[in-house]
């Protein structure tokens, strides 16, 4: 273990001759836990693989709490709500234990202490159990962020100093002249601030993608009528959505019609050819199907003319020469 360890009289660990201390360290990282309660560590791939990255929304702890428990596909988190919110009060609780204790000294701040290290070893192991419940989803489209494993390797600390605070303090003798690094109460206070006005500008925008990702929908190709994108089945007439779902992601990526498809003619949307309705508007499909159809009996006549008329003028254009052939023949006649 280290060596040289100093214990305060308000039971902090000073683990070099710079002031370092085990309880500065674990306020500056619950204060870092706090900023990533906002911060999206979960991607959901509402398309399964299928649609590209434009169906992959991420989501943070803050907007997990937010999930409806009947969505079809990422209702499941909702059963992880309790410890989500251990994640925001633990680190909160610890910051202000914290703060009462720099003013402590004796068994009041050995309490305070102590239940600083029990609420961080609580949610470390918080942490490895919500990590194992949502790998045992067995969910495919579900994934972690970057931040994520940040935040995992930040716990990971959390819980090691913990322990190593709760087996130090006891067997270490209080050295008078022991002072940790001055993290003052003011000092905190405008950390949590800036932590917070941090959050909220995460919290906020994170709000904005949820939201924008809630209204997103999909237009049943049988019914037309209109349903979540997260949805698999129409709720109308419980047609399933994959195919609207692949033509709405292919009229996004091209405006260019493509063959055996209907381009709508109230959105100019490209639509599989046996839908009845656009996938984008809803917008009843025949008038454009009969469109596309006169179109492309119009397209056949031209073209029928246009070969007839080739073959008149091929004819009389026969009949021109053969006639120039007999006037040219009458003429040597005449001469003999």
């Amino acid at each position: 273990m280290l060596k040289g360890i100093k214990r305060t009289k308000n039971n902090d660990l000073v683990i070099n001759s710079k002031g370092l201390s085990v309880l500065n360290i674990l306020c500056i990282l619950s204060a870092l836990f706090v900023l990533f309660f906002f911060i999206p560590i979960i991607k959901v791939d509402f398309g399964a693989g299928f649609l590209g990255d434009d169906f992959k929304k991420s989501f943070s702890m803050f907007s997990a709490l937010l999930i409806d428990p009947s969505d079809s596909v990422v209702g499941q988190l909702a059963a992880i709500k309790g410890p989500i919110l251990l994640f925001l009060f633990y680190p909160i609780a610890n910051i202000v234990l914290w703060a009462l204790n720099k003013k402590s000294t004796g068994n009041r701040s050995y309490i305070f202490v102590h239940i600083i290290y029990i609420l961080n070893v609580s949610l470390g192991f918080v942490e490895f159990t919500s990590t194992n419940g949502v790998s045992g989803m067995h969910a495919s489209f579900l994934s972690a962020t970057f931040f994520a494993w940040i935040l995992v390797i930040l716990l990971f600390i959390n819980l090691i100093l913990s322990i190593y605070g709760i087996l130090k303090t006891g067997r270490t003798e209080i050295d008078e002249n022991a002072v940790a690094l001055d993290l003052n109460v003011n000092y905190a206070k405008e950390m949590l601030n800036k932590a917070g006005s941090m959050a909220n500008s995460v919290a906020s925008n994170v709000s904005a993608a949820a939201s924008k990702a809630g209204t997103k929908t999909v237009v049943c190709d049988k019914c037309g009528a209109t349903c979540p994108e997260s949805s698999t089945f129409c709720n109308h007439c419980g047609n399933n959505l994959e195919n609207a779902k692949k033509m709405q992601a292919q009229s996004k990526a091209s405006n260019e019609p493509v063959k055996n498809t209907v381009v709508c003619d109230n959105c100019g949307a490209v639509c599989a050819e046996g839908t009845s309705f656009c996938t984008k508007c809803g917008n009843k499909l025949d008038c454009a199907k009969n469109t596309s159809d006169i179109v492309d009996e119009t397209a056949k006549l031209a073209r029928e003319m246009a070969g007839n008329e080739t073959a008149v003028d091929k004819e009389e254009s026969d009949k021109i020469d053969l006639t120039k052939d007999d006037t040219n023949s009458n003429g040597v006649s005449l001469s003999k």
